[in-house]
């Protein structure tokens, strides 16, 4: 409250109006929206609902004149609203609220999840809202003229009050998932309001139109198919409903993992995806396609936890890391969210009191999203959480900040846990499983292809005959002609493959694009979406572009900013400098919103109340990091008053046992300050104050060390010196040991079996033992705690309806930012998280670049009802899909892709068949081993020879085992002689004068690829040229590539060397030189595929033990060299040293 007990007030966010600040204190418990015509304050029992008056009739009439999504959103939060349907109802009361629910059911998606549903089903629903209006439709036929005057939002338009309850009942069936007495309550509805419509006109000789019978009629006509259970494809919606619940069927597992799910052998069946032919219906494929994902994330967490619980002493557990010992502290603010604060590293704080986890800040662990079990009985409780915050400040002091699955108790606070991190990157299944679980069973984007594998295909919905695209030729001339005619005229410089390609994606309204490397599929993919964009507006309903890595996403959008700058790239991992201006972030800042007021205000409301848990955490810290002063404590700490006259009382209290000796010595000084001394202050604020820290008492060390140096320098009297230094001395003992004694007795604190000692009073608190002393602070402190907490929950209720307030004005905001521009681009991972933006975009044409390399949910999570036109571009004879489950992908085809699977079924596909990358010998290598055709362009003949190379290709092969030494605790390889080859090679090409750009080197293993970074370092020359894994080059070229195999053993394993789609992108990067470092014997007897191109590289000469050098001056001159010293000493003379010539 403020002064004079009168109440704070703050605007209204809707309607700008002065209402009662809901923060008042910080510790109000109040909602977020507050009617102005809220009752006085009184103490009655907690209520189930917002204790609110219902609405006046004004501000209703206020409502009735919004429009989704804005009206959705005030009549998600106005508690008032929603108790005016259990009430007594004036006629027009009930007009407008009809007139209000009709709009917002009109708005919902299809099993939409938001807060408005949500009161739609607990609120209305079970309402008495309906019985109240059938009576009042009975009624109307009779109603007499004279009391018309008390309805006139009824009266002054009859026909637009019953289209509004029609449109009622037509949303409620729409939306779907009501229960079958529900909706047998809406068809009693339709009965009485065509009775009384037909009432309403005998009597009244009111107009209301046939039409509307006829409307009434069907929709009763669909309801009763719907409530009988008729086999229509809308009665699918209603189906969980009407049927006993299954346990095991998709809709019904939960996203994070249980106890059944980790512990005991699977038994929820799993099918393998289906790669041939049709699934039998939506809700089978949802359910394949759910429990596949989901298996792939749970799986490899369930091995790793049963292989734990087995040897739990083992150093390194498989898919998991395993914490032994960790505490939750508390409730804690980051970044605005709210979660709770672990303490990873209690044990050795307890223990040692020493805690170092640098190490963990540099390694790929605890990252956000990650999926966090907690559990203090073998696992038969769990705890899920998710990584909320792990910076380097937090995560360097053994803490991090968590997200819980589900609420959870005080009790948490009270145990150590152990902790249990999966492996498997949790955060990109949690949202695509979240939004296949929301989906609904009769309505797939997609469906004919997708589930029903139609392989008969049909234009786009938006394109008829009579539509006229105009193309440039390749002499710049535009022409003009029908989209859909047969004979396209030949457009750009492209071959056929490319026309081919080019000419499906753009009529076909789903289209499947196969490009092998170096034939163009991300050239093709910009030349379908810069024709599109000049031929069609796209205006309000923009062109989404899907990529899997944000890598192919910027190169994408780059392409297409030649024809349109009017684009927005979700997410911020973006890499791009001229792709900043159009990320949403900074669109947002720019574009004006007609809900910016709206999210100014909520933001603006929850910024407040983070301000307010952010200082209230600050006070949490300074109890587990700081000892409070006297004043801080007095009132909970029972007993005689303590003092001191010197410094604050409860430092001597605590600390005199310690230093006795330091006083004696200091008692005769009369010039000791009081070192530890607080200003006494009279300053009423809530705020702990505080006397000693060990950050304090370091500074304070270091101070007086400072002023050490400073009395000698300056002070010539030397007895007088040594005197001021003793004390300094002195006074730094005293301080380090109460530092000593600080740190020893703060872990106490967190014991489990202190959280329940209470504060007992004593007569005498100086009679006290020093450890009793302690144990009545650290009890004192536990108290204060927990009134901090308490005000914390407080504020965290009203920071998580905020929280979810300003989300759903985000979306707003967003979506209006988003709908001025003609193409929006974004990653699988972002689509799924922000499924609902995605949904509000009403995008026609999807472009999906890298489709083949994507799981199939992970596609269809980003897809809308609102697609008419999907194109999926990729290779999946590249990268497909990689399973963190092997047994899923080698027993339920699960690393077959969605675009993998179109192309086994001859749906609508077209392959790109001339490579402008490879020299023609380069291809040889992949064909027909892995593509049974890929045709070279001309212009790749033309390569120059690499400079100081016999052979543009070569296989150098060798023998040498790959390293064991350090590699024990890592699943990666690496082979130091292929390293030292890598380099060596390098520096002597880089000496050939080609630049640092124009040369990679490659590595199978990350191992390797770190290995090769560290020699690398030997040689200045090396300096810029890109050393990185296979994986991550895909899509990528270069003039020169070098290769390292690195697998090497007396075994033959060779790991994933053997897949085909990794062998691909190995061989396919390099332009005009390629040379491999590799034990060909160990791959050839691995894979058949290693035979197939080990016969190849025989029959180019292109494969041996030794590399033969070219003077790049004298081209006759050569020079065999079969190790890296002499490759490294081949350049001593002014050119290739066996040359006469120098």
């Amino acid at each position: 409250m403020s002064e004079g007990g009168k109440p704070s007030l703050r605007i209204d966010w809707f309607d700008g109006t002065l209402i009662e600040d809901t923060l008042q204190n910080t510790i109000s418990s109040t909602a977020s929206f507050v009617d102005e015509d809220q009752p006085e304050p009184q103490p009655p029992p907690k209520p189930t609902f917002s204790e609110k008056k219902p609405i006046g009739f004004k501000r209703l009439l206020d409502f009735s004149t919004l429009k989704p999504p804005i009206l959705t959103l005030e009549i998600a939060h106005r508690p008032g609203f929603w108790n005016l349907l259990d009430g007594e109802l004036k006629d027009d009361f009930i007009v407008l609220i009809v007139k209000i629910l009709a709009a917002i059911y009109k708005s919902l998606v299809p099993g939409e999840k938001s807060k408005i549903t949500s009161m739609l089903k607990t609120r209305f629903e079970k309402s008495n809202f309906l019985e109240i209006l059938k009576e009042y439709l009975i009624g109307l036929p009779s109603i007499r003229i004279a009391e018309k005057c008390m309805n006139m939002h009824l009266w002054n338009d009859v026909q637009l009050f019953y289209s509004e309850v029609y449109m009622l009942c037509e949303g409620i069936i729409n939306y779907g998932g009501s229960s079958v007495e529900f909706l047998k309550n809406i068809y009693d509805l339709l009965e009485i309001l065509e009775t009384s419509a037909v009432g309403v006109k005998e009597e009244h000789t009111e107009t209301i139109s046939d039409n509307f019978f006829e409307q009434i009629q069907g929709l009763k006509s669909r309801l009763m198919k719907l409530i009988n259970k008729d086999p229509i494809d809308e009665a699918s919606s209603l189906k969980l409903e009407l049927q006993p619940k299954d346990p095991h069927h998709f809709k019904n597992l939960s996203i994070f993992p249980s106890k059944e799910d980790l512990l005991q052998k699977n038994n929820i069946k799993i099918k393998p995806n289906i790669v041939n032919g049709a699934y039998p219906s939506v809700e089978q494929y949802l359910d394949v396609q759910f429990k596949l994902l989901r298996e792939d994330c749970f799986g490899p967490l369930r091995e790793g936890i049963c292989k734990y619980m087995e040897n739990p002493s083992k150093r390194r557990h498989e898919n998991i890391r395993v914490y032994p010992r960790v505490r939750i502290l508390r409730t804690y603010i980051s970044n605005n969210k709210v979660g709770h604060l672990v303490d990873i590293a209690w044990n050795e704080r307890i223990t040692t009191g020493l805690v170092d986890n640098k190490k963990l800040v540099y390694n790929k662990q605890l990252m956000f999203g990650s999926l966090l079990l907690f559990t203090s009985d073998q696992f038969e409780k769990i705890l899920c959480a998710t990584v909320l915050d792990s910076g380097m400040n937090l995560l360097s002091e053994g803490y991090i900040a968590v997200s819980f699955h589900n609420a959870v108790s005080n009790k948490i606070f009270s145990e150590p846990y152990l902790m249990v991190e999966s492996e498997v990157f949790f955060e990109p299944y949690h949202r695509v499983l979240k939004v296949m679980q929301s989906s609904r069973l009769d309505d797939l984007p997609m469906r004919r292809y997708i589930v029903d594998v139609q392989k008969e295909t049909q234009p786009p919905a938006y394109l008829t005959e009579e539509t006229l695209y105009t193309i440039q030729a390749p002499n710049k001339e535009e022409i003009t002609f029908p989209v859909l005619s047969k004979d396209w005229p030949q457009a750009y410089d492209m071959d056929h493959s490319q026309m081919d390609a080019y000419t499906l994606a753009l009529t076909r309204e789903f289209a499947v694009i196969q490009g092998p490397p170096g034939t163009g599929k991300t050239f093709i993919g910009i030349k379908i979406a810069t024709t599109l964009l000049k031929n069609l507006s796209l205006e309000g309903t923009p062109m989404l572009v899907i990529c899997y890595t944000n890598h192919a996403l910027d190169q994408f959008l780059e392409g297409i900013l030649e024809v349109t700058n009017n684009m927005v790239r979700l997410g911020s991992q973006s890499k791009s400098k001229i792709l900043e201006p159009y990320n949403l972030n900074n669109m947002r800042g720019r574009i004006k919103s007609k809900y910016s007021h709206l999210y100014g205000s909520k933001r603006s409301e929850l910024e407040k109340i983070v301000k307010c848990m952010s200082e209230i955490q600050t006070e949490i810290e300074k109890c587990e990091k700081e000892v409070l002063t006297y004043k801080s404590v007095k009132k909970y700490l029972k007993g005689n008053e303590l003092k001191s006259n010197k410094e604050d009382p409860i430092l001597p209290w605590l600390f005199e046992h310690e230093e006795d000796k330091f006083d004696k010595l200091l008692q005769d000084d009369e010039e000791s300050d009081d070192w530890e001394k607080v200003p006494e202050t009279e300053d009423e604020d809530l705020k702990l104050e505080t006397c000693f820290s060990e950050e304090w008492a370091l500074k304070e060390i270091d101070s007086m060390y400072n002023s050490i140096k400073y009395v000698k320098d300056i002070n010539d009297d030397q007895y007088e010196g040594e005197k001021m230094t003793d004390r300094f001395e002195t006074q730094i003992r005293k301080v380090r040991s109460r530092m000593n004694c600080f740190k020893k007795k703060r872990p106490f604190l967190q014991k489990e079996d202190n959280e329940n000692i209470e504060v007992k009073e004593v007569k005498d608190l100086y009679s006290l033992t020093p450890e009793e002393r302690w144990n009545a602070y650290f009890a004192t402190v536990r108290k204060i705690q927990g009134e901090l907490m308490t005000r914390m929950n407080v504020l965290l209720d009203q920071h998580n309806t905020c929280s979810r307030e300003l989300e759903e004005v985000s979306t707003l905001v967003d979506g209006e930012v988003m709908k001025t521009a003609r193409v929006v681009g974004v990653t699988t991972t972002t689509a799924a998280r922000r499924h609902e933006l995605m949904q509000r975009l009403l995008s026609p044409i999807v472009i999906v670049e890298e489709a083949a390399e994507v799981f199939e949910a992970h596609i269809v999570a980003s897809l809308t009802n609102h697609c008419q036109h999907l194109v999926l571009i990729g290779d999946h004879k590249q990268l497909r899909p990689t399973a963190a489950h092997y047994k899923l992908a080698k027993d339920y085809n699960f690393e077959i892709s969605l675009f993998e699977r179109m192309i086994r079924n001859g749906i609508h596909a077209r392959t790109l068949s001339v490579q402008r990358r490879m020299r023609p010998n380069f291809v040889e290598l992949l064909v027909p081993a892995i593509y049974e055709r890929l045709d070279s362009h001309p212009w790749v003949v033309t390569y120059p020879d690499v400079r100081g190379m016999k052979d543009n290709l070569y296989f150098y092969c060798h023998d040498v085992f790959e390293d064991s030494e350090g590699m024990e605790n890592s699943w990666s390889h690496k082979n130091t002689l292929e390293a030292q080859w890598c380099v060596s090679l390098a520096s002597y090409l880089r000496q050939m004068k080609y630049q640092p750009s124009e040369i990679t080197i490659l590595s199978t293993y990350t191992g390797q690829a770190s290995l090769i970074k560290e020699l690398s370092k030997k040689y200045t020359l090396l300096r810029d040229v890109k050393i990185t894994v296979v994986d991550n080059y895909q899509g990528e070229e270069n003039r020169i590539i070098i290769l390292s195999m690195v697998r090497s053993n007396r075994d033959g394993k060779i790991g994933f060397l053997t897949a085909a789609n990794r062998i691909c992108v190995a061989l396919s990067r390099a332009k005009e030189g390629f040379y491999i470092f590799g034990n060909m014997n160990v791959l050839k007897t691995a894979s058949t595929i290693w035979r197939f191109i080990y016969d190849k590289l025989v029959s180019q000469n292109a494969i041996g033990k030794k590399l033969t050098l070219r003077c790049d001056k004298h081209q006759d001159n050569l020079l065999e060299v079969d190790n890296t010293e002499d490759l490294d000493n081949s350049l001593k003379g002014s050119c290739l040293r066996v040359c006469e010539n120098k």
